[in-house]
């Protein structure tokens, strides 16, 4: 792309769940528009299902984007379909009772004229277009179904996941690419539609910033040039911010309000094969314990059950080497979960030239959470025989019975004793009325720039759900609707 010019009238960066829909709208409500993703094209002929080439294919730093200590991992599509490319397809769309938490206590009370039936709407249609729905029972793999069966024999409820994979061969490699294009990410949904409306799409490039020239009109500036009417940044929780900030715009509130959500992996052995990652990796969670309330927006935590291949499995293990090679000889016969806990915003990005500085530290109260979290999943899987459950800490204790499973409660859980995942950086432009305290308004615009739009899980002002494609959709889909009236 490099000396490549432009000039249209919409400008779309980032081709993951938020700048994909936009892309497919506008154009194919006739505008003239250039999607610009800064990682590769690829598609089913490249999804090699080698870990060692498809992390740094995909993944944003080949899988190792981190918070500034290294403590959590944050894991970020650079490819086209952004994150929806290598995410496992969980659709969840965000509860009436986040809405009027937002509504209340953010200032979205008038938001624009949209209401919360609007916003459902916009789900739904997200849903229709990506083929969302229930995975079936016959599709629970065996690694989701021992969590299953030990939540049950303890009483605890639990349900199948929502999904967007049409024709399954259940191979599980979902986390580097499916290779049989059944996961309906926005590379084989939204991004094919704005092609077709028109659209122009231009991968392997990196938008630095925003400027404005004399005429009022718009030039995004890479190693291309770019005049338009509006940009739309799509570029991610971690990345937008980056734009904006380069560009001189967001004011204060730009790249605070940070959250993580980090996931703590948990590791059980059997002493029968399971196979973790075969089948759906990502398809029952223990969720009866996820709270969603007008006054405190999501709370709780749930146990999903999860699997990467063996290298992303070891990576998440924080053991000595002589540890790991006897556990990882076991691979086959070991069962994997996330504990996923909904958090506060107490994060930061900010930026060292082209680079982001990601700063968060889990509140106390997340750790109570994050704390009941993992008893909960030792004693589902002691329930379901296993006859070990690893914790995945610095010298976490092995619980192999009901009386291990209070050696959690001395383990300390700071962010470095833990080896955590972040897969739903939400927050860091904020959207809200006032500019001292928000980067976006109800409109989506940035305060005080005017054609220059967010759409991304960044404007959330608190966690929107325990996955965000469907909201970042939802989100998409409304501003769509504002700007195509």
């Amino acid at each position: 792309m490099t000396g490549r010019s432009a000039r249209v009238q919409d400008v779309v960066i980032g081709s993951g769940a938020g700048g994909a829909v936009l892309a497919a709208r506008l154009a194919e409500a006739g505008r003239d528009v250039l999607l610009l993703e800064e990682g590769p094209r690829v598609s089913r002929a490249d999804f090699n299902q080698r870990e060692g080439d498809m992390y740094s294919l995909l993944y944003r730093d080949a899988g190792g984007q981190a918070t500034a200590d290294g403590a959590i991992s944050v894991l970020q599509g650079r490819c086209l379909g952004g994150s929806t490319t290598i995410n496992m397809g969980d659709v969840v769309p965000i509860t009436e009772p986040v809405l009027e938490h937002w509504r209340q206590h953010f200032g979205w009370a008038g938001w624009g004229g949209i209401s919360n039936a609007d916003v459902v709407a916009a789900a739904a249609r997200a849903q229709h277009d990506i083929s969302a729905h229930q995975i079936p029972p016959e599709r629970i793999n065996a690694n989701n179904g021992v969590l299953r069966d030990g939540a049950a024999r303890l009483g605890i409820a639990g349900a199948a996941l929502h999904h967007n994979r049409v024709g399954c061969v259940g191979s599980g490699y979902c986390l580097i690419g499916c290779a049989y294009d059944a996961k309906q990410g926005t590379h084989l949904s939204y991004v094919p539609r704005a092609e077709a409306a028109g659209a122009q799409v231009w991968c392997e490039a990196r938008a630095s910033r925003v400027v404005r020239g004399s005429d009022g009109r718009l030039t995004i500036e890479g190693p291309f040039t770019l005049t338009c009417d509006r940009v739309f940044v799509c570029a991610g929780t971690v990345h937008t911010p980056g734009i904006l900030g380069r560009s001189g715009l967001g004011g204060a509130a730009l790249g605070r309000n940070l959250s993580l959500q980090p996931q703590a992996p948990m590791l059980a052995l059997f002493e029968r094969e399971i196979v973790l990652h075969r089948g759906i990796p990502q398809s029952w969670a223990v969720d009866g314990r996820i709270e969603s309330t007008v006054e405190g927006g999501l709370s709780g935590f749930a146990i999903e059950g999860v699997a990467g291949g063996p290298a992303m499995t070891a990576s998440t293990m924080p053991i000595p080497m002589k540890q790991l090679r006897p556990l990882l000889a076991r691979y086959r016969e070991s069962a994997a979960a996330l504990c996923l806990v909904p958090d506060r915003p107490s994060g930061r990005v900010r930026w060292d030239g082209a680079r982001p500085k990601i700063a968060y530290t889990p509140t106390p109260e997340y750790t109570v959470r994050l704390r009941r979290a993992l008893k909960t999943a030792a004693r589902i899987y002691l329930a379901a025989g296993a006859e070990a459950v690893a914790v995945p800490a610095v010298d976490g204790p092995t619980i192999k019975s009901e009386a291990d499973v209070s050696r959690i409660d001395d383990m300390p859980l700071r962010s470095c004793d833990l080896s955590m995942i972040s897969a739903h950086p939400q927050g860091s432009c904020r959207m809200g009325p006032d500019a001292a305290t928000s980067v976006v308004g109800l409109d989506f615009a940035v305060h005080g720039a005017e054609g220059v739009y967010v759409c991304d899980a960044s404007v959330f002002p608190t966690t929107a759900s325990t996955h965000t494609m469907v909201p970042v959709m939802s989100m998409a889909h409304l501003l769509a609707d504002q700007l195509t009236r």
